[in-house]
């Protein structure tokens, strides 16, 4: 198996172009609406803690209570 140690700069822009390359070519079949909504998960999953975060209460709850 080729580890990223094992290939040179100029491969490794080869990979990243043909990766990049793929994705569009699979991503072209959807909507601009659909593209969106994709990236948007993505962004979402890439940015989310790895930990479950803790909830914060809803400024709602506190009135009702009042």
């Amino acid at each position: 198996m080729t580890s990223v140690h094992d290939v040179t700069p100029d491969q490794l822009r080869g990979l990243e172009a043909a990766g990049e390359a793929a994705l569009n070519a699979a991503l072209g079949r959807l909507s601009a609406r659909e593209r969106e909504a994709y990236w948007a998960s993505v962004r979402r999953a890439y940015n989310a803690p790895y930990n479950d975060a803790v909830k914060k209460p809803r400024a709602g709850n506190a009135a009702a209570r009042a």
